[in-house]
């Protein structure tokens, strides 16, 4: 997992197990970094920020899942800003946001993040044992009992 943010001071001391920490004053450059199929997760303190990463891998288009926090009122506005810069619907419906399960409804954090994490497990899921490009980063993450199943 890449976790990129430009304030160092954000990140947690030790890192966990499996996390690269990316420090970047300019994370959108970091998109282009990105290997095919990643799953994205947009969910930074800045509005601006988070409209220009959602251009740089929508615009890249070759991600397995892609979600960013907000509400539907933001969704709405991105949609609208996204198309007057040229992009097209169907691309923007790739774009989860609402992020997480619509079932969730909690609104803690903790609550937010597990609904986040369910929404990928269960994308990864879907496609689950299926070849792919991107089938050997995940298996790395899997358990050992899982692996040969993702290749």
């Amino acid at each position: 997992m890449r976790w990129i943010d430009a304030r160092e001071n954000e990140f947690p001391e030790p890192m966990p197990e499996g996390v690269l920490k990316i420090v970047s004053e300019e994370p959108v450059d970091e998109v282009a970094q990105l290997p095919v199929g990643t799953y994205c997760i947009v969910m930074t303190h800045n509005h601006q920020l988070d409209l220009e990463l959602t251009a740089a891998i929508l615009k890249r288009g070759d991600f397995a899942y892609f979600g960013l926090i907000g509400s539907k009122t933001k969704r709405v506005k991105f949609e609208h800003r996204l198309r007057e810069r040229g992009f097209d619907a169907s691309l923007l419906q790739r774009m989860r946001c609402p992020i997480g399960l619509a079932e969730v409804k909690g609104k803690l954090p903790i609550e937010i993040a597990v609904s986040i994490a369910a929404e990928i497990i269960a994308t990864y899921n879907a496609s689950f044992g299926q070849h792919s490009a991107n089938a050997e980063p995940i298996a790395r993450l899997l358990p050992a009992s899982r692996r040969s199943q993702s290749q």
